[in-house]
This record gives structure tokens, C-alpha cells and sequence, in this order.
């Protein structure tokens, strides 16, 4: 049979949002501004259960393209100073660490071990001079998770803020930002969330909205719109930017990839992110047990505060990128990131998926 296990590379795209986009490209658009009107509410929609999802108001939420620009909003917004220190993550994806190296800052290194991190290093990177804690809430490759909890009490105590990538946790672990005080989250949307490509969320904390210089777009100035509806007398360019996150959206935006993003967000708000965590937890526990009887080492903890929806293994018997292109060619679809293979089963993944991975791992092993 074929199995799709690779949620970690890209979600599939589900169905209420295939036909939302579907709706949209075939009955909207080709009428242009005489019926597109009629889709504008998806981003305030998306904005709204982007908020619900995270458990933060909707003001502290910007809809971006990607993992990296809003990375990027916290790296190009920031007032640095000379001296300024980010700790990051080694082996975290490049996203997470080309934003902070662009800005000329010193970065202080957390070493990997065994698949994961730990606390003691995380607090020996933190110092004096630390401005920012970039950290991956899940790595991309062995799916371990980070307690972001004490990550946030280590760079808080020295008057550090956090930013998170969670494109490997928002959709299918808990976020709450009203729980973890994390400072600044960016997750693309085409992962865990089965989003469509080129949507994502950002949060950044109320408190820090006067503090970052965020771009400014047209729309993002109160009252933008006016010149355009309300007639003579209202075009200005004295505008007061947007007060909330949102400022960051710029202008004009990809209007199906937020019609897609608004049917997916409800999906999920729906379905429960605590009930598709208990599924993945189910399906990633029965997959670690069959790897192993057939051989395979896990690359990361699979216990109870580090395990992700990524599992990352390898088998001594054939090479991870070739063991990976075999199960690919035979309709199982895994991936093979940083010399591993990576399984990433979803909710909506059958249990034998995840068996017909562990039966041809065995068959070609043994």
C-alpha cells in the first residue's frame, strides 16, 4: 500500500480548503473586483482562529508567507546594539539562524547531544549579553522538543526575549502563548497545518508590538482604505500605523492562499489540537516500537516532554538518504533530512501507514 509520512515536509492540503480555493479561483476571481468582495473576510477569519489556535489575542497576530519572514520580522526589527549576543541551536534549520548572522550579532552556540539539547547547555549559552534566544520548538530532522517553558524562564531571568520557529509543533502539539511566555512565534502553514504553501502565522507579544520596526505596507495605517470608499477629503499620507501586529501584513496579499489557510485553521479548531496530539502520540509510539524490532535506532527521546510528530531513525544495515529513496519509489512517503530518515504521520494518518513503513524497513533489512 502507499503511505503518506512526511507532514514535517508538507502537510497535505485538505479537502474543505481545496474546495474553498476551488470556489474562489472558479466563481470570484474571474470577475474581479465585482465579486471579490466576497472573499476578503477569509483573512480576518484566518487572523481570528490563528489567535484561537495559540490562545493570544488577534492583535498580537500578523498572517506572513513563511517560517522565514517572520523570523525575519524579529531580525530586521529589533533595535540591536553593538555586543548584542543570540543564542542558537545547533543543527536547527537555516531559517533559524540566518536571520540573527545577517544582522552582524554574535551568536552563541547550544550544542546537540544525542538528537537533542539540554537545559544546563542552554543556560551555560546564556549570558550577560544575550538580547534574544532563537530557538526551534521541534527540530527539524530528529524531532525532539524543546521545553519552552524553561527556555523562556533562562533568557527572561537575564532580561532576554525568545523567538520560536514552530513550524514543526503549531498544528499538532499545544501552544498556548497565554501559558508559555515566549516573546516572538513564526510557523509557515504548509506543514502540520495542511495550509496552503506560502501562508503562515506570526505572533509577537503586545508588549513588544511599539518596540519592533515592523514594514509598512499601505494597509498597514489606520484607515488605508478611506481614499478608496469613503470619497473627497481623505487622502492622506500623515496615516498612524496599525497598533497591532497586523501592520506587518503590507499590502495587497495572496487572497486563496487565505481563503485555503481560514478552512484549514477551522479544521483543525474543530477537530482539537489536543485530540490530534493523542493520535499523533499513538501513531509515532507504535511506529518507534516497530523501528526498533526491526532494528532501527531513533535518533531523539521519544519520552513524554521530548517527543514531536517527527521521528528520525537509521538503520545500520543501508545508508538514510538511499533507505529513504527505496520506500519513496515503493509509495512510502518519508524524507531524509541531515543524514536521517524522517517519518511525520499526521491525524488523519491510517495506523497501517505506519505499518506498511515498519513491514518494508523489515523486508529490506532482512
Amino acid at each position: 500500500m502507499t503511505a503518506y509520512l512526511d507532514y514535517a515536509g508538507l502537510g497535505k492540503l485538505r479537502q474543505p480548503a481545496v474546495t474553498a480555493m476551488r470556489d474562489a479561483l472558479v466563481d470570484v476571481l474571474p470577475h474581479g473586483s465585482a465579486e471579490i468582495g466576497r472573499i476578503f473576510p477569509a483573512r480576518r477569519r484566518a487572523r481570528a482562529l490563528a489567535a484561537d489556535l495559540l490562545a493570544c489575542s488577534t492583535d498580537e497576530i500578523a498572517l506572513v508567507t513563511n517560517t522565514s519572514t517572520g523570523l525575519h520580522l524579529v531580525a530586521d526589527g529589533l533595535d540591536w546594539r553593538p555586543g548584542d549576543e543570540v543564542v542558537v541551536f545547533d543543527r536547527d534549520f537555516p531559517a533559524n539562524v540566518h536571520p540573527w548572522r545577517a544582522r552582524g550579532v554574535r551568536l552563541v552556540w547550544v550544542p546537540m547531544r544525542d538528537g537533542g539539547y539540554r537545559l544546563e547547555d542552554v543556560e551555560a549559552a546564556i549570558g550577560p549579553a544575550t538580547r534574544l534566544v532563537a530557538v526551534s520548538h521541534v527540530n527539524f530532522a530528529t524531532g525532539f522538543r524543546v521545553d519552552l517553558d524553561a527556555v523562556c524562564a533562562l533568557a527572561h531571568r537575564v532580561g532576554a526575549l525568545v523567538s520560536v520557529d514552530a513550524v514543526q509543533s503549531i498544528g499538532v502539539l499545544p501552544l498556548s502563548m497565554a501559558d508559555t511566555p515566549v516573546d516572538f512565534l513564526a510557523a509557515g502553514a504548509h506543514k502540520w497545518l495542511c495550509g496552503p504553501v506560502g501562508t503562515g502565522i506570526f505572533f509577537c507579544r503586545r508588549e513588544h508590538l511599539p518596540r519592533l520596526r515592523l514594514p509598512g505596507g499601505w494597509f498597514g495605517f489606520q484607515g488605508a482604505n478611506d481614499m478608496l470608499t469613503k470619497g473627497a477629503g481623505h487622502f492622506r499620507y500623515d496615516l498612524s500605523p496599525l497598533p497591532t501586529a497586523a501592520r506587518a501584513e503590507g499590502g495587497m496579499y495572496d487572497v486563496l492562499g487565505m481563503v485555503g489557510l481560514a478552512e484549514t485553521l477551522a479544521e483543525l479548531s474543530e477537530v482539537g489540537i489536543p485530540a490530534v496530539a493523542d493520535r499523533v502520540r499513538h501513531l509515532t509510539q507504535r511506529l518507534c516500537a516497530g523501528l526498533r524490532n526491526a532494528g532501527c535506532a531513533i535518533s531523539a527521546s521519544t519520552e513524554d516532554d521530548a517527543w514531536s510528530g517527527i521521528v528520525g531513525f537509521s538503520h545500520p544495515a543501508v545508508e538514510s538518504v538511499a533507505l529513504a529513496t527505496e520506500l519513496v519509489a515503493a509509495g512510502i512517503h518519508v524524507s531524509h533530512p541531515d543524514g536521517l530518515v524522517r517519518a511525520a504521520p499526521h491525524y488523519w494518518t491510517e495506523e497501517a501507514e505506519v505499518d506498511a513503513l515498519v513491514a518494508a524497513i523489515t523486508l529490506r533489512v532482512h
